[in-house]
């Protein structure tokens, strides 16, 4: 299905490192300023180009706050004018929360807050009924608002290398009109021990990865959802897979089920799809 499979043989933890870059050239920082490499690898950028960079968000539609050191949104990030956002891209920073007012971005497609220090969702972004894709990767989220089932159009959502383990899901929280919208789910490397029921409700997921958890075992639901086409839960603490699992996936794709001992070293094949061999 030309998806990359990561094969790392590591039991847990959040150090799995993604790559968030934006493909539109319109985030790139300019050549030649100093402040190119942003605060990952050097001076965040003046607040005058910061400041300036809002400005043009109203015009452009893109909020392009990657690696500008922000400890929390810029002032009019969310103000009235940009409620017409189609993409924010606040990657690298090290915002720990997101205000409540970012409900304002009404028309927002994509939001890319990856690699900050995020331990919580506002209940707000449940109103960001246009959002189609949201990446959290990297972060230190322990839980998640069970708003997050109000997003009707949300394709994409990337979760791994977090601390959602260390707290607890809604059962719900994968429900409501996301249940009938999200494709891809990434859930890896959170120290997860078991996932909330409603992730077998996900009716036309296509992508789910759960690696590098502590999951004892696999919803059996999971193996109802006809539009699965590739499922990793390699590095886990599975000893065994529902009954009929390997039948009722039909072989879509493909299945990664290896197991890791609870000290990460013995790899056992609990599982292949029938015709993948």
């Amino acid at each position: 299905v030309g998806l990359k499979v990561c094969t790392d043989a590591l039991a847990m933890g959040c150090s799995c490192v993604k790559s968030t870059a934006v493909e539109d050239a319109t985030l790139q920082p300019p050549r030649g300023s100093g402040w190119a490499s942003g605060s990952k690898k050097g001076l965040p950028p003046p607040s005058g180009v910061i400041a300036k960079k809002v400005t043009q968000a109203a015009s452009t539609r893109v909020l392009a706050l990657r690696e500008c050191g922000l400890k929390q949104l810029p002032v009019g990030a969310t103000g009235a004018e940009l409620a017409n956002l189609r993409t924010a891209d606040l990657s690298a920073n090290t915002l720990k929360e997101l205000p409540e007012a970012c409900s304002v971005w009404s028309g927002l497609q994509t939001l890319l807050c990856s690699q900050n220090a995020l331990t919580e969702l506002p209940s707000s972004i449940g109103q960001l009924a246009s959002l189609q894709k949201l990446a959290l990767s990297e972060n230190q989220l322990r839980t998640l608002p069970v708003e997050l089932s109000q997003l009707g159009k949300l394709k994409t959502l990337q979760l791994d290398s977090n601390c959602l383990g260390k707290g607890s899901l809604p059962p719900d929280v994968f429900g409501g009109t996301l249940s009938r919208a999200l494709e891809e789910l990434d859930l890896s490397a959170n120290g997860l021990e078991e996932l909330p029921s409603s992730i077998a409700g996900l009716v036309v997921l296509q992508r789910l990865v759960l690696s590098r958890n502590r999951l004892l075992q696999l919803p059996a639901g999971l193996g109802e959802l006809v539009e699965l086409q590739y499922l990793d839960a390699s590095d886990n603490l599975l000893s065994t897979l529902p009954d009929g699992f390997l039948v009722k996936l039909k072989c879509r794709a493909m299945l990664r089920a290896r197991r890791s001992d609870p000290h990460g070293q013995s790899q056992h094949i609990l599982g292949v799809c029938p015709s993948c061999g």
